[in-house]
C-alpha cells in the first residue's frame, strides 16, 4: 500500500491521477513534499519499508491564486531522483535535460513561450497592479534584484544563504552604479504571508528602489536589462523574456550557458551540467516533460498549452474586471451565477438591491438597469448582458447562463451609442495565424455539434419547399426587449418585419419562426397566427432554428442573434436593425452606422465576438479557482449536456415551478 506523508499529498495525487501512469502503476511508493517534514517522513518511511520515495512540488504554472491562500495547484512535479532546486544531488529534470535535444519539442516549446510572455502566464495569475510604465524611463538602465521568502527551502538547497542576498544587492550596485536597481518582493509577502531578506537599512542607497506594486512578473521584467536571483523561479521567466540572468545560487537553469554563473557556487554542480543547453531544451524539458497538468472541470490530465489556454480569459478578464465590485439590482438567482464568474482571487463584491451604491464605485449591473444608471449620471457603469452560447433553455424560464458579458462602453445591442465589443471589432489588428485557426474551428465545432444560443426546439427536419425563388426565414424577436429598442431603427415590430420582407420578396416562400420566449407566453410580441399568414407562408413552432438553417436561403431579422448563427452556417442575413454583426461588410443592411467602417472577415467577428468579449462558466465545485472556462470547453459541456437530456427527457418539479415563478423573480 502507498505511503502520503500526509493528506493533501494524497489528495494531489489522486487529482492528478498519479497512480494512472503506467509508470507508477505496478509499484508501491512513498509520497512526500519538496524537501519539507513531509518528505522526510516519506523518506524515512520508504527506508524502513523497502519502497522507493517520490517527491512532488508545485509546478511552473501552479494556479490563479496563490498556495497560501488556499489555492489547489494546477501543475506539479514528482521526481523519482531529487527535486528540481536540489543541486546538491540529481533530478528526473536534470536527467532529463543532459539527454539530446528535440527539435520538435523546441518548436513545440518556442510557440508556447512566445503564448506565455505574450499572455504574462506566470506561476501565480492572480489580480496584478496596473504597471506604471512611466516608472521605468527608457533613459535608464533597469536592474531588478529578487528577493525570496525567508526560510523558502530552494535557497539552501541552491546552496545559498541569508547573506548571499545582501551580497547580491551589493554586486548589482557595483555592476550598475548608474542605473536603477529594483527590489522585488515575493507575493507571498506583498500578501502578508511570509517574511523577505532585505530590511530597510539594507535599502538605504540613493539607486535602490524597492517595488511594492504586485506588478505582473512577465510585465515587469520586460521593462529590465538585467536581473539578479538567488534560485527564484523569476530567474527562468527572465529568461524567457530575453533578459540577461545573474545567479548567486545554483537554480535549476543555472550551469547551462544561458546564465551568469560568476558569483553562484557553480563547482557542485559542475561535474554533472556539463553541457550547453538551448532555452527551448530547458523549457520543453521543465514544461512538458517534468511537469504534469491537470484540468479541473474535465477532472483529467492535460498539455502544459491546455492549462494556458484554461487561464487565459482567466488572466484577461482579471485585467478588466476591478477588485472591488458594487453589483446593483440583481434578482437573488443572478446574484448567485454573477458571484461565481467574478470569483477571481482578492475580488470583492458588495450587492446592492434597495440603495443605490456610491457614484464613485464601478457598478456591475444587468441590461436595463445599468441603462438607468447611465441617465441617472453614474459613470463608472459595466453592463451585464446574456452571451452568445446561453445554456440548454431560456433565459425566461430562470435557466442558468453559462455564458455572459460585461462591456463598459456601452453593451452589444445597442447602436445608439459604440460598444466593447464594437471598438474591439472597429479596431482590432488583423488575426494571427494561430487565432485565425481557432475562429475556424470554433466555427466548425458549433456547426458540427449543433450549437446555438438557447439550444431548444425539436430535431424535427423540415422539407424544403419546392416551386418558389428561394426560401427566407424570418425570425421573430421580443419586442420590449432592449435589443429591439436600441438596435432597431424604424422597424421594431415582427408585423413590420414581415410586412417589409414580403413587399420586398412576393415571390418567395416565407417561414416565421417566433422567439421562444414569445412563443412560450413569456414575453411581448405575439402575432395572431391569421395575421402572420397573411404575409408568411408557414409558421414554424415545432423545430428548432437549426432545422430551419437546413431549408432556407436566407435570414431576414431586426437584430436577432439567430442572424450572426446563420452567417457561421454561411446563410445570406439581412438586418432591418443594426445588430453588433451588422455593418461590417458581412450582412445586406437596410440602415448603415457611421462608425463601422471597417470591413472584417467572418473569422475576425467571431474571434472577437466569442473569445476576446463574451466569457464563460460552469457552476462546478469552487475549489478549481478557475472562475472562466474556454468557449470550446463550454460547447462540448452542453453537447453532452444534451445527449444525457435527449436519453431522460423527463423534467424536474424544479424546473416547473421556476417556470411559474418567471414573472415575479426577474
Amino acid at each position: 500500500m502507498d505511503f502520503f506523508a500526509s493528506s493533501s499529498i494524497k489528495k494531489y495525487v489522486e487529482l492528478f491521477k498519479l497512480k494512472h501512469d503506467l509508470r507508477y502503476v505496478k509499484a508501491t511508493y512513498a509520497f512526500g513534499w519538496g524537501r519539507k517534514k513531509s518528505f522526510f517522513k516519506a523518506q524515512a518511511y520508504a527506508e524502513q519499508h523497502g519502497l522507493q520515495v517520490l517527491c512532488l512540488e508545485d509546478g511552473f504554472i501552479r494556479s490563479l491564486g496563490l498556495g497560501k491562500e488556499g489555492y489547489t495547484p494546477l501543475s506539479i512535479v514528482v521526481d523519482e531522483t531529487g527535486i528540481y532546486f536540489d543541486a546538491h544531488q540529481t533530478s528526473d529534470l536534470e536527467k532529463r535535460i543532459l539527454l539530446n535535444e528535440s527539435t520538435q519539442q523546441n518548436e513545440r516549446a518556442q510557440q508556447l513561450i512566445q503564448r506565455i510572455t505574450q499572455l504574462g502566464v506566470t506561476k501565480y495569475n492572480q489580480r496584478f497592479d496596473v504597471m506604471d510604465a512611466s516608472k521605468f524611463s527608457s533613459h535608464k538602465q533597469h536592474v531588478l534584484v529578487v528577493d525570496q521568502t525567508f526560510g523558502d527551502q530552494s535557497i539552501k538547497y541552491a546552496n545559498a544563504t541569508e547573506a548571499t542576498f545582501r551580497q547580491m544587492l551589493q554586486q548589482a550596485l557595483n555592476n550598475h552604479p548608474d542605473a536603477i536597481i529594483w527590489v522585488k518582493t515575493h507575493p507571498d509577502v506583498l500578501a502578508g504571508k511570509a517574511k523577505a531578506h532585505f530590511s530597510k537599512e539594507d535599502l538605504t542607497h540613493p539607486n535602490i528602489k524597492l517595488l511594492t506594486e504586485n506588478y505582473n512578473p512577465i510585465e515587469l521584467l520586460q521593462k529590465m536589462n538585467d536581473v539578479y536571483v538567488v534560485s527564484s523561479q523569476l530567474g527562468f521567466e527572465a529568461l524567457l523574456c530575453n533578459k540577461k540572468v545573474h545567479c548567486f545560487g545554483v537554480p535549476w537553469y543555472a550551469g547551462w550557458g544561458l546564465t551568469d554563473d560568476q558569483y553562484a557556487p557553480i563547482e557542485i554542480v559542475s561535474e554533472r551540467r556539463n553541457v550547453k543547453r538551448s532555452l527551448e531544451h530547458l523549457f520543453a524539458c521543465a514544461y512538458f516533460e517534468y511537469a504534469k497538468y491537470v484540468d479541473p472541470f474535465a477532472n483529467k490530465r492535460c498539455d502544459a498549452e491546455d492549462l494556458v489556454g484554461l487561464l487565459e480569459p482567466n488572466i484577461a478578464m482579471q485585467k478588466y474586471i476591478p477588485s472591488h465590485i458594487s453589483a446593483y439590482g440583481f434578482s437573488r438567482w443572478k446574484k448567485g451565477f454573477i458571484s461565481d464568474f467574478l470569483n477571481f482571487p482578492r475580488t470583492q463584491i458588495n450587492f446592492y438591491s434597495f440603495f443605490k451604491p456610491n457614484k464613485d464605485s464601478v457598478v456591475v449591473a444587468w441590461g436595463k438597469k445599468a441603462h438607468q444608471l447611465k441617465q441617472k449620471g453614474y459613470k463608472k457603469v459595466i453592463t451585464v448582458e446574456d452571451g452568445f452560447i446561453r445554456s440548454i433553455g431560456l433565459g425566461a424560464k430562470l435557466i442558468r447562463p453559462h455564458s455572459l458579458v460585461f462591456d463598459d462602453v456601452g453593451i452589444y445591442y445597442d447602436a445608439t451609442r459604440p460598444s466593447r465589443l464594437e471598438n474591439l471589432l472597429q479596431n482590432r489588428k488583423e488575426l494571427t495565424l494561430a487565432e485565425l485557426e481557432r475562429a475556424r474551428a470554433l466555427q466548425q465545432m458549433l456547426v458540427d455539434l449543433n450549437i446555438t444560443k438557447y439550444n431548444v426546439g425539436l430535431k424535427k427536419a423540415l422539407i424544403k419547399p419546392n416551386g418558389y425563388d428561394k426560401v427566407i426565414l424570418v425570425v421573430g424577436q421580443v419586442e420590449d426587449d432592449m435589443s429591439i429598442q436600441l438596435g432597431g431603427i424604424g422597424i421594431k415590430t415582427n408585423l413590420s418585419l414581415l410586412q417589409i420582407v414580403r413587399e420586398q420578396n412576393p415571390d418567395s416562400f416565407i417561414i416565421y419562426k417566433p422567439h421562444p420566449d414569445v412563443h412560450a407566453g413569456l414575453r411581448v410580441g405575439k402575432i395572431a397566427e391569421n395575421i402572420v399568414l397573411e404575409y408568411a407562408n408557414n409558421i414554424e413552432l415545432e423545430s428548432s432554428i437549426l432545422q430551419c438553417f437546413d431549408i432556407c436561403d436566407e435570414l431576414h431579422t431586426i437584430t436577432s442573434l439567430s442572424g450572426f448563427e446563420a452567417l457561421l452556417r454561411g446563410i445570406k442575413v439581412y438586418c432591418y436593425g443594426l445588430p453588433f454583426y451588422a455593418g461590417w461588410g458581412l450582412t445586406n443592411d437596410y440602415y448603415k452606422s457611421d462608425r463601422r467602417t471597417r470591413k472584417i472577415k467572418l473569422e475576425c467577428l467571431i474571434f472577437v465576438t466569442l473569445i476576446e468579449y463574451a466569457v464563460y462558466n460552469i457552476p462546478v465545485e469552487k475549489k478549481s479557482g478557475i472562475p472562466l472556462i474556454t468557449p470550446e470547453f463550454l460547447i462540448h459541456y452542453l453537447q453532452q449536456k444534451i445527449s444525457t437530456e435527449h436519453k431522460n427527457s423527463k423534467h424536474s418539479w424544479k424546473e416547473f415551478l421556476s417556470a411559474v415563478r418567471s414573472f415575479k423573480n426577474r
